[in-house]
């Protein structure tokens, strides 16, 4: 699952994303809360997404992020690594981690 880019400031489209193992089977988000944490890989400046995640199709695995205005305040590229916690075992938490790239807006 890739990231799609996104220009500097931008709050729309949404991201739409599908939570999936290695190989490509979703993961259910039934119960889960995601979270994410983004880090500029030129700066290496870590911090948390300001966005919303909505769960839309928590068995098929998929989830929308709804950009917050610090998510794409900054160009440049970023490494986004996703949390999800889940209320109920056997799985408390999952993580994976995907390459974005925020492109600078043009005046």
């Amino acid at each position: 699952m890739a990231l799609a880019d996104v220009i500097q400031g931008s709050k729309r489209p949404s991201q739409d994303i599908i939570w999936s193992d290695p190989d490509g089977k979703p993961i259910s988000l039934a119960g889960a809360v995601i979270t994410a944490l983004i880090e500029h890989l030129e700066t290496g400046v870590t911090r948390l997404a300001d966005g919303q995640f909505v769960i839309t199709d928590e068995d098929a695995g998929a989830f929308r992020w709804d950009y917050g205005d610090q998510d794409v305040a900054t160009a440049g590229e970023f490494e986004v690594e996703f949390t999800a916690v889940y209320s109920t075992n056997p799985t408390p938490a999952k993580t994976f981690s995907e390459r974005w790239v925020v492109h600078r807006a043009k005046k």
